[in-house]
């Protein structure tokens, strides 16, 4: 079983729409797929069940112990799909968790009755550095970092490789490791293709040959609770997500350009 964190310390590179997509793009491949909604803001819950009200357990029930990860996983109307929901009180069970002993493996150890469920579970989480997105990182093997193809593009990736590092020391998690990065929201001027270019530059291989475009057919998609993938399968933003999905399939879980471990991903993020 895979594991997935979306994340990015900068807002708006689209990691809600990357983590739905990919999602509804590898369950329509045949594989079977949790998404775990770890934002408050609950873009990705408010998505895959297409603007649903959220009742019943949601995943701060489960991190606090008041419901277990069964009872707040539910089907979704895609085939293969299923759903960990948030809602706006994640955002207060953030602030309880701070005070509890074991605080960051709280979703760990919720989901281990139920791993192996799933080929893959894709982790939406906000764009802050928080215990929930340490629960994320405590529990996952990968991690896919949306990057906003603008002049702010690196702001926050080096925390989160730090980030990443400490979480590998502190939890024992080795398999921890930088997947990749993936150039969203781009457009072909000048500046993006500089941004593109320097990314490559520097971090070669571990950038996605996959390239979002910035599109209004994503947001015409989100008003009306589907993704993009749903919504315009043939627009240039559900083609180019259609084939991240191929890439994330093909890579296997190490980093790209083929490393055998998330050791060699980590030191590349040390040398950035």
């Amino acid at each position: 079983m895979r594991k997935i964190v979306i994340a990015s310390a900068k807002g708006g590179t689209g990691k809600s729409t990357t983590a739905t997509s990919l999602a509804v793009g590898l369950a329509r491949r045949g594989h079977k797929t949790l998404i775990i909604d770890a934002d408050g803001q609950g873009n990705a819950s408010w998505t895959i069940l297409g603007g649903a009200e959220i009742e019943g357990p949601t995943l701060a029930d489960v991190l606090l112990r008041d419901a277990l990860a069964d009872e707040a996983i539910r089907e979704t109307a895609t085939p293969n799909l299923d759903i960990l929901p948030a809602a706006a009180s994640l955002n207060g069970a953030n602030v309880a968790l701070v005070q509890e002993l074991g605080r960051d493996a709280r979703l760990r150890s919720a989901m281990a009755p139920v791993d192996g469920r799933w080929a893959f579970v894709v982790i939406d989480t906000a764009p802050a550095f928080s215990t929930i997105l340490a629960n994320a990182l405590v529990y996952a093997a990968e991690v896919i970092v949306p990057v906003d193809a603008g002049m702010y593009a690196m702001l926050g990736l080096v925390q989160l490789q730090s980030t990443i590092m400490e979480v590998r020391e502190a939890y024992g998690n080795e398999a921890l490791h930088l997947a990749g990065l993936l150039l969203t929201r781009v457009s072909r001027n000048n500046v993006h293709r500089d941004v593109e270019a320097g990314l490559r530059e520097r971090f070669g291989p571990l950038v996605f040959k996959s390239v979002i475009p910035l599109s209004v057919q994503v947001e015409a998609a989100h008003t009306r609770g589907q993704t993009v993938m749903d919504f315009a399968r043939k627009s240039p933003a559900a083609l180019a997500y259609d084939q991240l999905v191929s890439e994330v399939i093909e890579h296997g879980g190490t980093e790209i350009g083929g490393g055998k471990s998330g050791k060699r991903g980590a030191r590349k993020a040390d040398a950035a």
